[in-house]
């Protein structure tokens, strides 16, 4: 069974306007993930989506910078998706 099938009632709940207000985060599998809108670290300064993934012993708060993978998305629908294969895809 994937993520997406495990987790079908909250991933409903990731969505824009869910970012716009909100960042998401969750477990699966042995590692923990969070979704956040954020600032570009480009000088566009336009909205992106940050996705992390780590080790499911602690949350994001109480783990250390150096143990969680971070990547950056385009912040729309098709960002999500791409976030959401990379949380399936890596490895913690």
């Amino acid at each position: 069974m994937s993520m997406r099938e495990d987790l079908r009632i909250p991933l409903t709940m990731l969505s824009i306007s869910f970012l716009n207000e909100l960042p998401f985060s969750g477990s699966y599998n042995g590692k923990r993930f969070r979704f956040e809108k954020v600032k570009s670290k480009n000088d566009d300064n336009s909205d992106k989506l940050l996705v992390y993934v780590w080790k499911d012993v602690f949350n994001f708060e109480n783990t250390d910078k150096k143990d969680i993978i971070e990547k950056e998305f385009e912040y729309t629908s098709d960002g999500i998706e791409k976030g959401l294969n990379f949380v399936e895809e890596t490895i913690v």
